[in-house]
């Protein structure tokens, strides 16, 4: 018999999983705060289920979103039982690259992650490099392979260059990520192409191997990014907004532009936009539409943009200007 860790105590006990007969199936709820994360999996026993993710302000705020979901089962007729045990999501042992290896169907070839030179414990494998949508993927991994910091870079960018001196930095601090907060924006010693800094992400931010239980919480992600793309005092929040979020930051293109900080906060009538009393991530098409109605909306109308360095600008019906003329307070 299996004798559970506390370490596996922990995350079994972090599910909770309700159940409603219906006739000759049964339904299924179950769900899983982590922070700001609130995960759910449902479904009917015996078949294919569905799961979602949902990202709240903060932890209370998600607190309160997995009370209000159990509390509206329950008044369904769902009731709480025993959650089914499922070694691959409480296996912590085995290191990151086999679990994928195994992963692979039935037939299909097992994926080989081979080492770079001059790297240590460093791996890297090309997924259809010369399609339109192949790329490369790199884990540095640490704590005996069990762990580790993932990122891809699309193939038709790939500069072999850029990718050895991001390396290096990672080879310097692939703990970062696991040291229990949630992001770091990291200024970079030289150069990586175009990008002056990095952003590491803890595994629950990154999702990087979200597909594979088992590794889902040990594999961090971190990418280089420009100064203007990510805020320097984002909260976890608004860093999830921006990298998987409506118009997310493309972190795999390294030829991209800047992509820099759009937070809005507005009351502009009439538009096609609701208004919003906090600020929230736009893009930047989402507010050259405001500003071009907003010299002829009502005289009550507002918008407030927000740059990466926490600096606000208002505009107002009379104080509109053109979106070329913000260019310059989003990039500098």
């Amino acid at each position: 018999m299996h004798r559970l860790t506390d370490q596996e105590e922990e995350l079994l006990t972090g599910w909770r999983r309700f159940e409603l007969p219906q006739g000759a199936r049964t339904e299924y709820r179950e769900i899983r705060q982590e922070g700001i994360r609130c995960f759910l999996r449902w479904g009917a026993i015996g078949a294919s289920g569905k799961a979602s993710t949902s990202t709240l302000n903060d932890e209370q705020h998600a607190g309160r979103h997995a009370s209000r979901k159990i509390n509206e089962w329950l008044r369904k007729g769902f009731a709480e039982v025993e959650r089914p045990f499922d070694v691959a999501e409480l296996d912590q042992q085995t290191p990151v690259l086999d679990v994928i290896k195994s992963s692979a169907r039935p037939h299909a070839p097992v994926p080989e992650y081979l080492p770079i030179d001059g790297f240590d414990e460093t791996y890297h494998r090309s997924h259809a490099p010369d399609h339109p949508m192949g790329f490369h993927e790199y884990f540095v991994l640490r704590d005996e392979g069990r762990s580790a910091v993932r990122f891809t870079v699309r193939g038709q960018c790939h500069d072999p260059a850029a990718v050895s001196s991001f390396l290096a930095v990672l080879g310097a601090r692939r703990d970062l990520p696991f040291d229990g907060q949630s992001h770091h924006k990291v200024p970079l010693p030289m150069p990586v192409g175009p990008f002056s800094h990095a952003l590491f992400c803890a595994p629950a931010l990154g999702q990087a191997c979200i597909a594979y239980p088992a590794i889902a919480a040990r594999v961090a992600t971190a990418f280089p990014i420009f100064d203007c793309e990510i805020g320097d005092a984002d909260p976890e929040v608004l860093i999830d907004a921006r990298i998987h979020g409506h118009g997310a930051l493309p972190y795999s293109d390294w030829s991209r532009r800047p992509q820099p900080v759009i937070d809005l906060r507005f009351d502009v009538q009439p538009s096609n936009y609701r208004r919003t009393q906090t600020f929230k991530v736009f893009t930047s098409a989402d507010l050259k539409a405001l500003l071009d109605v907003l010299p002829t909306a009502t005289a009550q109308s507002w918008l407030e943009v927000r740059s990466f360095r926490d600096e606000t600008k208002r505009f107002t019906p009379e104080t509109a200007v053109p979106f070329p003329e913000v260019t310059p307070f989003l990039h500098s």
